[in-house]
């Protein structure tokens, strides 16, 4: 009888020891990092999908999308890290965004482009901001319905002077220069301040305007597309805004035939994270702002409804 106690002390001890052991190695295994690559190991297509209006997560709130261009270029960054992605579509919806937004996407797709690659599919739409973000691409593809140009820049501006005057509202400004609250809502803008502003859009318009001409040399009537409107894909194409009109399917098959890859290769599809509702709300009432709406510059059609607070907060500094 002591003989078959002591032997069950051992065996305990013994499936002890085996599960520390388990439990040390499982957390060592977990601790260490693998390329996100690693279970791919073979030459894939990666389709990378961006949607919606383009702005930087801080500037969205409750009401709009919640995937900030920051994200999307975190993706473009690990497929471009990624020596297993030898082609990538762009699969476009986006009407356009702020300036900012749009421009560090247009840098991200540009990089991406000089080292694999690379085709846009214009799904819906591929207008203003977005549109720009694309012209790196070696092709540029729209579906048949889809809207794609609205090559131009604007601001928005909301003034409040004449609201508040009427609930006897008044607002005292306190500045060290007379261009400091360029846009103020509180007071009329100056002929001073409306041509700054002015330059300023032009400015946008000019960089915009040169990449367009830069990438796109089949344009066949420039001073036509520069006028800001969006075009059906068939029209696009005679503009020479786009390259070809197809399905994604389509897309996906140029992505293939360019980059050497068989037919079939397998897809890989990009897109961000969706956050649940806790996040949702924790991340946008960090981010709605309380002032009153100023001058941001947009590149967008058609404008987002309802139009985030902090696209038009917080002005110029």
């Amino acid at each position: 009888m002591a003989s078959d106690t002591g032997l069950s002390e051992r065996r305990l001890a013994i499936i002890t020891l085996l599960m520390i052991s388990f439990i040390i190695a499982s957390s060592l295994v977990t601790t260490v990092p693998l390329p996100k690559y690693a279970i791919f190991k073979r030459p894939y297509l990666a389709l990378v999908k961006i949607e919606g209006p383009l702005a930087y997560s801080s500037e969205y709130t409750l009401l709009s999308t919640s995937t900030g261009v920051e994200e999307y270029i975190e993706l473009l960054k690990e497929v471009k890290n990624d020596p297993y992605a030898r082609a990538v579509v762009l699969y476009v919806n986006s009407p356009g965004g702020t300036v900012s937004a749009s421009e560090a996407l247009y840098f991200a797709i540009k990089e991406l482009a000089e080292k694999k690659i690379t085709v846009a599919y214009i799904a819906g739409y591929g207008t203003s901001g977005a549109y720009m973000a694309v012209l790196p691409s070696r092709r540029i593809i729209a579906s048949n319905s889809s809207l794609a140009g609205s090559i131009g820049v604007y601001m928005v501006l909301i003034n409040l002077k004449d609201l508040l005057g009427k609930v006897g509202i008044k607002a005292y400004i306190f500045k060290s220069g007379r261009l400091k609250d360029l846009g103020s809502p509180f007071r009329s803008l100056t002929e001073e301040e409306k041509e700054v502003l002015k330059g300023l859009v032009d400015e946008y318009f000019r960089l915009f305007k040169q990449r367009v001409l830069k990438y796109r040399k089949g344009l066949t009537n420039s001073s036509e597309v520069f006028q800001g409107r969006p075009y059906l894909a068939d029209e696009g194409k005679r503009l020479g805004l786009i390259d070809e009109v197809g399905t994604l399917h389509y897309a996906l098959n140029i992505a293939r035939n360019l980059s050497g890859l068989p037919e079939d290769c397998p897809v890989k599809v990009f897109k961000p994270r969706r956050l649940s509702l806790l996040e949702l709300f924790l991340k946008s009432y960090g981010g709605i702002s309380c002032s009153t709406p100023s001058g941001e510059i947009l590149a967008m059609w058609p404008l987002p409804s309802p139009l985030p607070l902090r696209l038009l907060s917080n002005p110029p500094t």
